[in-house]
């Protein structure tokens, strides 16, 4: 029985592909973009949100706790003493913490995506399985992609390209699109704003754009990866790989509530918005090499 860990299964989705889609959110990634909007899927293993506008100081979490690890105010679970026991999850009345992460079988996790099939026919959508980095639950994926695939669901893989060649081939057996996020050219500012190389990336954006129809994600970060020469290079990339779209997302920070509920410090006051006349130009310079472009990705069935 083939298990694996997911942050979230999210209905009604139209940033994930083409159409209404059920996404679901894998548990662990190798990267750590600077930008990151989605903390919760760095580990693998379960974590607890705590929100402090739910907690009424009832101390309830704390009688349970056989860690010590609950203490009043601010970043009330002392992190480096949980033992995710959960205890505390259970008990609070007032559901101030709540676990993210959950260990779900392929056959569990599909039968909640077939829920929601009849929303894919009428908008052409189908199931998206993102992350994290999904590459990093492999077995997982293919299964679940490949039980999709036999109830006639389409599907969809989101992914930053960092995983072992063969298992890619593997999954991209039961993949219609992928979704790559290709976060910057240049190797070494590449690692300096993910912590990883992009050799193994761009091998497997090859690799991939030969097999399945992919489309290019591409995240706009000021100061980061906006310059030009980064995304005429991008583009370059794109034509030479035989992609027609580059899926621009500028920074948006919707994950500044789950670095909070975790008891992180948030990335996202390092970072200004990117100003309309410069995204206007990005898309010019994109579409200069006859590719055709998105704002985020709210991709039409028919592109």
């Amino acid at each position: 029985m083939i298990k694996g860990i997911v942050s979230e299964i999210r209905s009604f989705s139209t940033q994930d592909g083409p159409g209404i889609r059920t996404t679901v959110f894998l548990k662990g990634c190798p990267l750590r973009c600077k930008w990151c909007s989605s903390p919760e899927t760095w580990t693998s293993v379960s974590q607890i949100y705590f929100f402090e506008k739910k907690c009424q100081e009832c101390g309830t979490c704390g009688k349970v706790c056989l860690e010590n690890a609950i203490t009043a105010g601010k970043g009330r679970i002392i992190r480096n003493k949980c033992n995710l026991c959960l205890r505390c999850v259970e008990a609070c009345p007032q559901q101030a913490l709540k676990k993210v992460g959950e260990e779900l079988t392929v056959e569990e996790a599909a039968k909640q995506i077939q829920a929601d099939r009849p929303f894919f026919k009428r908008s052409g959508g189908g199931m998206t399985v993102s992350g994290g980095e999904p590459l990093l639950q492999p077995d997982f994926v293919e299964g679940l992609m490949s039980l999709c695939q036999e109830n006639k669901i389409p599907t969809c893989l989101d992914t930053c390209g960092y995983g072992d060649p063969e298992k890619i081939k593997r999954i991209l057996k039961h993949t219609d699109l992928v979704l790559f996020s290709l976060k910057h050219m240049d190797p070494v500012k590449h690692k300096e704003w993910t912590g990883v190389s992009n050799e193994k990336i761009l091998a497997n954006a090859r690799l991939i754009s030969g097999l399945c129809q992919m489309r290019i994600s591409l995240p706009v970060i000021t100061g980061a990866n906006d310059d030009i020469q980064n995304i005429k290079n991008t583009a370059e990339f794109a034509v030479s790989l035989g992609i027609k779209y580059i899926d621009v997302e500028p920074l948006h920070k919707l994950g500044q509530a789950k670095y909070e509920a975790l008891g992180m410090d948030s990335p996202f006051s390092a970072f200004e918005e990117i100003t309309e006349e410069k995204l206007l130009n990005i898309f010019q310079i994109i579409e200069s090499y006859g590719l055709k472009t998105t704002r985020g990705r709210c991709i039409d069935q028919d592109s």
